[in-house]
């Protein structure tokens, strides 16, 4: 029987055995006839390969936005800092300051993610500040665009889980049907006294099953 495929094996691993074995049932006249039972198996690894990288692309995309909201986001936090510092006379002990911040601003920018677009949001919900009003435009472009980031994050976490479960599945689809073959092949020979080892001809044994990420490891979650 031909060897098991599995979801860990690359789509290059799947394409390298089923373009080998669909040449070699048309190399053997024996065999030719049974070429149909291949039809599906590269449009099978084709759909898959593209679904993924179409994972990959929103998945790269999830990461690029996180990353450079909370990038710009961190960069509109100092910026409105540095205007409150000055406006409260570099007293961080004031009530206006501590509205704000309970800690310097370096500190502040360093807090998870998601605390700090909670609290920038909650910024902008109070009643009007002057040095707030300075940065409200930049701090609430990046604040959404940060939200924004965390939904989209989430959401190719799930399409990297399906996308996970759908190698498995082409994985276990391939496994049948070159089953199916290697089972044909074999009462071919049978019936033509064909050498018994005559099936494995058509299945090699590949080294290339490494296994392969279902998209790029996103960069880590910023603070």
């Amino acid at each position: 029987m031909p060897s098991k495929l599995t979801g860990e094996m690359t789509f290059d691993t799947f394409e390298d055995l089923t373009l080998f074995t669909i040449a070699a049932i048309e190399a053997d006249p024996d065999a030719a006839d049974l070429l149909p039972m291949t039809a599906t198996w590269l449009p099978q690894i084709a759909a898959a390969r593209a679904d993924n990288l179409a994972v990959r692309q929103q998945g790269a995309k999830a990461d690029a936005l996180r990353i450079v909201a909370n990038g710009r986001l961190d960069a509109a936090c100092v910026a409105f800092g540095d205007t409150l510092y000055a406006a409260v006379n570099k007293d961080r002990s004031t009530a206006r300051w501590k509205t704000f911040f309970s800690e310097t601003v370096t500190s502040f920018v360093k807090q998870a993610f998601d605390r700090q677009i909670k609290t920038v949001r909650g910024w902008l919900s109070l009643p009007n500040d002057a040095a707030l009003e300075a940065h409200r435009t930049a701090l609430t472009k990046w604040s959404d665009a940060a939200a924004d980031a965390q939904v989209k994050t989430s959401t190719v976490g799930a399409l990297r889980g399906q996308s996970r479960q759908q190698r498995e599945t082409l994985a276990d689809a391939l496994t049948r049907e070159r089953d199916g073959l290697s089972e044909a092949l074999s009462q071919r020979a049978r019936d033509r006294k064909l050498p018994r080892d005559w099936p494995t001809l058509f299945f090699p044994v590949t080294s290339r099953n490494v296994a392969e990420p279902e998209a790029p490891t996103p960069p880590a979650q910023p603070a």
